[in-house]
């Protein structure tokens, strides 16, 4: 297939898979404190909740957590978001970053925390009381993938599905049938496009980011692909990309991989994080 007779069938995918979500750059002149919405650092806690341990019981590290009422006075609102609360990530310190490769689904490692609320006259010495890690501590480097705190901006942006997501493929061919019939059978999308049009698509059409919901991306392969189980997890709740440059190495995870924790569309509209679906991978 040449790249004009791609282009055309990506644009409808791109058309037909439009959906809100929320870019989350990190922001290097702001010093967040534990009610902001940031990555990494002390976290936020409800005192009167138990703090996240791992299945060997030691306390988790927040990896990253957003305040909504903070948020949507910049941002838009969603219709799938709570208006208030904080929505925390947190993961174990161990040399697969909290990811049980057998059940992703399973939170012993890892852990996603809502605050229904935010007490803003909690003081940051309670929650140090509790002695979780926290990823500004340099002892801690080759287990975590961040060892920064770090402020976000957060806009809300028109996004559309990508290669990565296990359903692109489907969805694309189904247009490309409608398009040229039976001019193009068999194989997979990268059969199918040839490597100059598949090289194409992902030069002009870049995945990859921090997101509040969206499409996701992946160095390897969306794990919804190969486990039917984990298609329940149809939306991407977040995402954090490894985010580096010269001199200024913040999240890594393994060689320039990348984050992502999944939830069904449903319980995320009920506000239930007790189902999720936590992936990493890298190059």
């Amino acid at each position: 297939m040449d790249w004009k007779e791609a282009k055309a069938v990506i644009g409808e995918v791109r058309e037909k898979t439009k959906r809100s979500a929320y870019s989350l750059v990190l922001d290097k002149e702001k010093k967040p404190s534990i009610f902001d919405s940031k990555f990494g650092g002390l976290p936020y806690w409800d005192m009167g909740k138990e703090y996240p341990k791992g299945s060997d019981g030691k306390e988790l590290m927040l990896l990253a957590q957003i305040n909504f009422e903070k948020m949507f006075q910049e941002a838009e609102k969603h219709e799938l978001l709570p208006d208030t609360g904080m929505l925390q990530f947190f993961i174990a310190l161990d040399d697969v970053c909290g990811m049980d490769f057998d059940e992703q689904g399973e939170q012993r490692d890892f852990r996603v925390v809502y605050h229904e609320s935010v007490n803003y006259q909690l003081d940051e010495a309670q929650v140090k009381s509790l002695g979780m890690p926290v990823s500004t501590d340099g002892n801690l480097e080759e287990f975590t993938p961040i060892w920064t705190e770090m402020a976000l901006k957060i806009t809300k942006q028109e996004v559309s599905m990508g290669e990565g997501d296990y359903r692109f493929s489907g969805i694309f061919q189904d247009i490309m049938q409608e398009k040229y019939g039976n001019k193009y059978e068999g194989g997979n999308l990268y059969q199918i496009l040839g490597e100059d049009a598949y090289d194409k698509m992902e030069e002009e059409y870049p995945d990859g980011g921090h997101w509040l919901l969206g499409y996701p991306y992946f160095t390897q392969e969306d794990p919804r692909a190969y486990e039917e189980r984990y298609r329940y997890y149809d939306t991407m709740l977040f995402q954090m990309d490894s985010d580096y440059g010269e001199g200024e190495d913040y999240i890594m995870w393994g060689d320039s991989g990348v984050g992502n924790f999944f939830i069904n569309q449903e319980d995320l509209k009920k506000r239930d994080f007790s189902k999720i679906l936590y992936n990493w991978d890298c190059c």
